[in-house]
């Protein structure tokens, strides 16, 4: 069983990632001081570490565990205020969730986390890759270009060019092939990485727009499958 630690002092964020954690079976292990952390670290061998930034040596306890022998391959993971942030601890994780979690933001965040863990994601809302221009826009700022790579009806993982995404409700539009008529979602950021990758949550959307969406899904799943069946098919012949 893939292995997770988290290192937090508040109960309400412990209990929803243990919960997450369980529910995409990963075994989670939880602590509540940095010194304890660090040993552990150092005794076991996690493919996740969580750590909360409201912990007073919370970049200390990333940078030990950049430095950690084995660890190279292991994702940290920075639970953030997104009101008081560290720059700090933001530039040494991987991925940030920001709090007030809710079980809902967690579980979407926590599967990136488990894809990320080189493991299969468990079934879920049925995920392809895509190659889809969209348009961003959060409060009043004018819209900003990304790239939807990973796409699904009740989420995507997106491309931003120009860095991190701010936290609460984003505006996407964007249109899939074959249909003349763009779609539009409210989505909620749950999860991003230092390298401009980002996974939101739809969390409004016509439901016109959803059918039409859920329909391609569904084509372009089937086509997936099509194409790993040939390629299984050629490799052994």
């Amino acid at each position: 069983m893939l292995r997770s630690l988290l290192l937090s002092c508040e109960d309400n964020a412990s209990r929803i990632i243990i919960r997450g954690f369980k529910d995409l079976e990963v075994e989670c292990e939880h602590c509540t001081d940095a010194t304890r952390a660090l040993q552990l670290i150092d005794k076991n061998r996690y493919e996740a570490v969580v750590i909360d930034d409201s912990i007073e040596q919370a970049s200390m306890v990333l940078e030990k565990l950049i430095e950690a022998p084995g660890y190279s391959k292991s994702v940290r993971i920075l639970l953030v205020d997104s009101s008081c942030a560290s720059l700090t601890s933001k530039s040494s994780a991987q991925i940030s969730l920001y709090k007030p979690l809710s079980p809902e933001r967690v579980r979407h965040g926590l599967r990136a986390v488990r894809n990320l863990m080189a493991r299969d994601r468990r079934r879920g809302a049925k995920r392809v890759p895509t190659m889809l221009n969209a348009r961003l826009r959060h409060g009043r700022a004018s819209g900003t270009k990304v790239f939807i790579s990973d796409l699904s009806d009740s989420g995507a993982a997106i491309q931003c060019a120009d860095g991190g995404l701010p936290a609460g409700n984003i505006h996407i539009d964007f249109s899939i092939p074959d249909d003349p008529d763009r779609i539009h979602v409210v989505a909620e950021l749950v999860w991003q990485d230092r390298e401009g990758t980002a996974g939101v949550r739809f969390s409004d959307m016509a439901s016109s727009a959803r059918k039409r969406l859920t329909e391609w899904l569904k084509q372009e799943g089937a086509k997936v499958g099509q194409d790993r069946f040939a390629l299984a098919k050629s490799i052994g012949e």
